[in-house]
């Protein structure tokens, strides 16, 4: 049942991002045409600084579905009611904090926004209605958290694939008729809410006792734990936060808001990337989740190492795939030539997006083992590189200095996750993993420099067939090659032989 439910989450969660891909891409070339790169620079400052107060929501999360995978497990309908009322409780807190704090901010947007054509009262209701989209939220989205850790995220990827595609097209709609985004913006939020009360509808009917037990509270011993995570889930969220989304904050005040546009087009092209291994990843963390909870450590550092590489393969083939064909695409398919920033500020794309992508099971390991403490320190610590060197690159290098800055906080992430989880966690020698890791490096450092020596010779004269065959050059060419690298490992056995052996034995 847990392969099922784990092959079920994985197709539903990667389907939906492909689909949200396109309408993605489509709503921002309206934005873009029809209302200017200004706006889009500024809907994405405005979202970033939302996303930044949002972070107080994560750290109740975090420490709530960490206990929830235990209590799943053991299947304690009280233990699992308590923890989802004390999330309800806590939702409606943070959803009065964050008004109190978006309120707060208001005054000051205009230092955010450099060279901002829009009028004050303009920027205010745009901000107000992501507030507005947030808060509403939190007060009706937390029971998702419930399916997710019982490995039921595909209810969840159907219901957020229908809800975002409405609100794509809703936007595409009304900007290219009235070119009023206000009013999208509103219609959106109401879209939202509906899906999340469907959602809510759907848990209260798969877990009943929910309402029966509406009032029962988690054990003294479970709630103390919970608020001591907490404590370091909510600067961990809030240092990640802090490293994931000023670097267009930075772009924007020190470079100008229509700079910062024309970087959020290249961010949706590696966002929606990132976004279909984040949704893979989801889909395998219940699962690592539960292996680590029951203290089997030896599985879970065979988990940890086949989802490296399987990470590994789809970072190599996405980060020359970027590199290669974000400025065609961007120049000649999408938008314009107008909105290129240049080949090294696509290097710098390529190359982040390769190391987070890379990064992503060791750092799901961290999360689901518990280590929260540790996960603080790290996290702090990254934020203010990242922000040190970003603020002292942005004026002599550009958009290139802060991805620069970006890329050292990373790297320094995934070092110190490794050394934290196997010492602490795993307690065995991580000198394999480091060799793996190291060998991915070097192999997607080669990859990217043959994808770019051949790139300008399959896209020749350009055109949409000669864009789609350096697509698939650039893309395939990776995965071919460390296909053949690591044709004879076991790490490539391993992972065919657990999708497709525990497939047949179930079907049979």
């Amino acid at each position: 049942m847990r392969i099922k439910n784990l092959m079920r989450n994985s197709f539903f969660s990667v389907l939906s991002q492909l689909v949200l891909i396109g309408f993605g891409f489509f709503s921002n070339r309206v934005l873009n045409l029809m209302l200017g790169e200004a706006l889009v620079g500024l809907n994405g400052v405005v979202s970033n600084i939302i996303s930044i107060l949002s972070v107080t929501e994560l750290g109740i999360a975090a420490a709530i579905v960490y206990n929830l995978y235990r209590a799943l497990a053991e299947q304690d309908e009280c233990q699992i009611a308590g923890l989802m009322n004390l999330y309800r409780k806590a939702y409606g807190v943070f959803a009065a904090i964050i008004s109190g704090l978006g309120l707060a901010i208001l005054p000051f947007l205009g230092y955010f926004l450099k060279d901002n054509p829009f009028t004050p009262g303009y920027v205010r209701l745009i901000y107000l209605l992501w507030l507005a989209r947030t808060v509403l939220s939190y007060l009706l989205s937390y029971r998702r958290s419930l399916l997710i850790a019982d490995q039921r995220e595909y209810i969840v990827s159907i219901t957020t694939l229908l809800v975002n595609a409405l609100n794509y097209s809703v936007v595409i709609a009304i900007v290219s008729l009235t070119k009023n985004y206000a009013l999208a913006l509103a219609i959106n939020i109401i879209v939202e809410a509906a899906g999340n009360l469907w959602i809510s509808y759907y848990v209260n009917r798969k877990y009943p006792f929910l309402k029966q037990l509406r009032r029962q509270n988690v054990d003294e011993a479970v709630r103390a734990n919970v608020f001591h995570n907490i404590k370091n889930i909510f600067v961990v969220r809030l240092a990640t936060k802090l490293l994931t989304t000023t670097d267009n904050v930075i772009v924007s005040s020190f470079i100008g808001v229509a700079f910062a546009g024309r970087y959020s087009n290249y961010c949706l092209i590696t966002n929606a990337i990132n976004n279909i291994s984040l949704s893979l990843a989801g889909s395998i963390q219940a699962g690592m989740g539960t292996v680590l909870a029951g203290k089997d450590y030896r599985r879970g550092e065979g988990m940890l190492r086949m989802s490296t590489f399987l990470f590994f393969l789809m970072a190599a083939s996405a980060g020359c795939g970027v590199y290669a064909a974000a400025e065609p695409f961007v120049g000649d398919l999408w938008l314009g030539k107008g909105y290129l920033l240049g080949r090294p500020v696509v290097g710098a794309c390529a190359a982040n997006l390769f190391l987070i992508i890379v990064s992503t099971p060791v750092g799901m390991a961290m999360g689901v083992s518990g280590l929260f403490e540790q996960e603080r320190n790290l996290a702090v610590f990254s934020a203010i590189l990242n922000m040190l060197l970003s603020l002292g690159m942005v004026k002599r290098w550009g958009i290139f200095g802060v991805l620069a800055g970006t890329f050292a906080a990373y790297f320094v992430q995934l070092c110190y996750r490794t050394y934290v989880f196997y010492r602490m966690c795993i307690d065995s020698s991580m000198r394999g993993y480091v060799t793996e890791l190291i060998q991915y490096l070097m192999l997607g450092t080669a990859e990217l420099m043959l994808v770019r020596m051949i790139s300008d010779a399959v896209y020749g004269s350009g055109g949409v067939w000669r864009f789609l065959l350096l697509c698939l050059v650039s893309a395939g060419l990776p995965l071919a090659l460390n296909l053949i690298v690591y044709c004879k490992s076991e790490r490539l056995r391993s992972m065919f032989s657990l999708v497709f052996g525990k497939l047949r034995r179930q079907n049979g």
